[in-house]
């Protein structure tokens, strides 16, 4: 295996440098084809703009423009362009990134993923809140590694920050779109930014999507399933009060209904406690009716003034989601363990931060962040068979519980770049957070027949508060070593915040009462160079780094829905880059290359699984077993979750003349070598390659056509992976998709 991993790598990184080496003897821009293709790349991994070439931190940026080209319309796709990058999804909740190995694959209420999610500089609390779509935006950045300096709110493995279009008092513009797409699939946008007047403007975009055949079906029923229904709208009003001061306005909504996750299947050769079976790639021995909605709304509030030596930010965010789910946990046709929930989620957010402008020795960043979260199951209800823990006999026997989380953080930071010498930076940064959370329970009830039975005895009650702090830090030093090359060390320190596993009430005596799960730290030691080559032709970034890893939070599954418990100890070390190439007038490559080893340096009592072949006790007598036997290993030495020793991107485009327009065409290649799903090491995602691709002819009056195509291989691949006491279930990634889109810009 790691023989075979050192020969796809040396295969990768040959690739690379062969385009470091190609004879090339001009550079141009390739005003022709309509877009700059080694343009300067602006960040704000720093909480100011800066080109990304002088940051000394691995990131990974696509504008929009690029991403159009690409086919990237969504926060999932951004794995097949940066390197070590993992999206998963978790049914309908929501998507669970893993950056470098560092993630969760849990997205239940009240828990936040260690890969931090900001949109024009609003952090997304709730885990149901990163299903984003790429419409209408100017950039992506993903920042590698921990960000517990700048990015306060449990940036552990990393942050993706999305900057939209921001509104535009000098010019008006428009764009409009429609697509249509197999599996019956229509889509459609709308932008549009219109100044009011010389300090005044106000922007809009929409998109929604209606997929109407299924990528599978239930063999039981023969209803569709794999299916999306969503829409998205933003507005931004931006006012300029005068020359130094604007304030901007900014209201979000969103709708999805999917079913895409849900409907899972189950292992080929395995039984579930529900009698489910493997019915089919994409298909579902149960009966189809698993879904989840999720409907979400955001104010916002972004205040900036410019004194004479530093910049003045104030984001101010409100945002509100509900969650709805059916699922059926045992994945089969006997109504044995379904899952039904509400789950609100609100977060008020306030930062402050002040930046210095001047052009000194010296830049800095100081300021203070409050977050105020509630998260709750409201109610959520076990139904099915297993539902009737108290032996009623009656139908459709239902335990109901009602249980909150409130969170209250606040922090302080600053971060300093000190110039040592011409060419060379120290950067020194710290924070300091403390996290307080309460758990409330507000009781668990029994009902069948459509009876309330009652409440269980002490199952309302209020826990005593927990909680943590933490002091978090960066150093950075950097060196320019010629004008073009830039090398720099750092280490970092990152925390993620502990919480309670709501989805487990307590119960005095029947169930054991809830206890918060302990804070992750991580450190981080990274070294990397950055490089701008054959007089601009060329970028090439890479970084080796090394974590060491405490108290990671890891899930498991008990009672049928993910839960999170702390493994000691795990170590990740690896190294990852990526470039930009332009080999001829009218050609652009990029692509890049991630390998990962991780293991668990001290995991003695982790949570394993044994498949059951003994008699099935929600079964006919004498009937073979389901689902699995769940005990305790030393797991210590196994891989990380949904950690892939190898990934690897390349992305050649090629852009021309042809009539009244510009010709692009673009390709895109994704291999991962594949991962594991749990801590022991059980369940395998195998290795898989992607293949997407586009031609898009874009005339010069702003009328365009795409053809579009995701997955050309028809590659079967999970986007998700689960082993409990019920069954061992998958979710499998999108089939082949294509299609075509006509827009109009204006």
């Amino acid at each position: 295996m790691k023989n075979t991993l050192l020969k796809k790598t040396a295969i990768a990184a040959a690739v690379i440098s062969a385009g470091g080496v190609a004879n090339v003897g001009y550079a141009q821009n390739n005003a022709q084809a309509g877009f700059d293709l080694l343009e300067e790349v602006v960040v704000t991994a720093r909480r100011r703009n800066e080109s990304l070439q002088d940051v000394p931190i691995a990131v990974s940026a696509l504008s929009g423009q690029q991403a159009n080209l690409l086919g990237i319309d969504g926060t999932d796709d951004l794995t097949l362009t940066t390197p070590s990058l993992d999206f998963g999804k978790q049914g309908g909740f929501g998507y669970i990134p893993f950056l470098r190995g560092v993630g969760s694959s849990t997205a239940s209420a009240g828990f936040e993923s260690p890969i931090a999610i900001y949109v024009d500089d609003v952090y997304l609390a709730s885990p149901n809140s990163k299903l984003l779509s790429l419409d209408s935006i100017e950039t992506v950045q993903v920042l590698k590694g921990p960000q517990g300096t700048l990015f306060g709110r449990n940036a552990t493995g990393g942050v993706i920050q999305v900057k939209t279009k921001q509104p535009d008092v000098e010019q008006a513009s428009a764009k409009v779109s429609v697509g249509y797409g197999n599996y019956d699939t229509v889509e459609g946008s709308v932008y549009f930014n219109l100044p009011l007047s010389d300090s005044v403007a106000f922007n809009f975009s929409a998109n929604s999507t209606d997929q109407r055949d299924g990528y599978g079906k239930s063999i039981v029923t023969g209803k569709d399933t794999q299916k999306i229904d969503d829409w998205t709208v933003r507005a931004n009003l931006l006012v300029q009060l005068g020359e130094n001061t604007s304030v901007k306005i900014s209201a979000d909504a969103s709708d999805i209904k999917t079913d895409q996750g849900w409907n899972q299947g189950v292992f080929p050769g395995f039984v579930s406690e529900g009698r489910g079976v493997y019915a089919g790639v994409y298909n579902t021995s149960t009966i189809g009716e698993d879904y989840s909605t999720i409907e979400e709304y955001g104010l916002g509030l972004d205040i900036r003034h410019s004194f004479s030596f530093a910049d003045l930010v104030s984001i101010t965010s409100y945002r509100d989601t509900k969650m709805y789910t059916q699922l059926d946990q045992d994945n089969g046709p006997v109504p044995l363990f379904d899952l039904i929930i509400d789950s609100p989620t609100e977060a008020l957010s306030q930062e402050l931060r002040l930046v210095s402008n001047s052009e000194t020795g010296f830049q800095w960043v100081v300021g203070g962040f409050y977050m105020s979260t509630e998260s709750s199951y409201d109610p959520a209800c076990l139904c099915g068979l297993v539902g009737d823990v108290f032996g009623t006999g009656l139908p459709d026997p239902k335990l109901e519980f009602y249980n909150t989380q409130e969170m209250d953080s606040w922090s302080g930071f600053a971060e300093g770049t000190f110039e040592i010498t011409d060419s060379m930076n120290l950067t020194v940064g710290g924070r300091y957070t403390e996290d307080t959370y309460q758990y409330i329970q507000n009781g668990v009830f029994l009902s069948a027949g459509g009876m309330l039975l009652g409440e269980a005895p002490g199952s309302t009650y209020e826990l005593d508060e927990e909680k943590f702090d933490e002091f978090t830090y960066r150093i950075i030093l950097d060196t320019q070593l010629t004008d073009n090359v830039m090398a720099y060390i750092s280490h970092s320190r990152g925390f993620k915040s502990g919480g309670y596993n709501l989805t487990e009430p307590g119960i005095p005596g029947l169930l054991p009462l809830p206890s918060a799960i302990e804070p992750e730290t991580l450190d981080a030691t990274e070294i990397g160079i950055k490089t701008t080559l054959m007089d601009g032709l060329l970028t090439f970034n890479a970084a080796a780094f090394y974590y060491d890893y405490e108290n990671l939070i890891v899930t498991s599954t008990r009672e049928g829905s993910l839960s999170l418990l702390n493994a000691a100890a795990a170590e990740i070390y690896g190294f990852d880059a990526d470039f930009v190439l332009l080999p001829a007038e009218g050609w652009r490559i990029s692509g890049g290359i991630g390998f990962l080893d991780s293991e668990y340096t001290d995991f003695p009592e982790g949570p394993i699984f044994t498949p059951d072949t003994g008699t099935d006790p929600f079964g006919p007598p004498n009937n073979n077993g389901g689902g699995n036997n769940p005990g305790v290993a030393n797991l210590t030495g196994n891989e990380t979750q949904r950690s892939p020793e190898l990934t690897f991107n390349i992305s050649p485009s090629y852009s021309t003349r042809a009539g009244a327009g510009v010709l692009t065409l673009a390709a895109h290649y994704y291999h991962n070598s594949g991962w594991f799903a749990d801590p022991e090491n059980r369940l395998e995602q195998p290795s898989y390659d992607l293949i997407n691709a586009t031609v898009n002819y874009e005339m010069d009056n702003g009328f365009a056509v795409q053809l579009w195509g995701k997955n050309l291989g028809d590659e079967v691949y999970y986007s998700f992976i689960q082993g409990g006491a019920l069954n061992d279930a998958i979710t499998w990634a999108p089939p082949r998709t294509y299609g075509v889109t006509v827009s109009k810009e204006f």
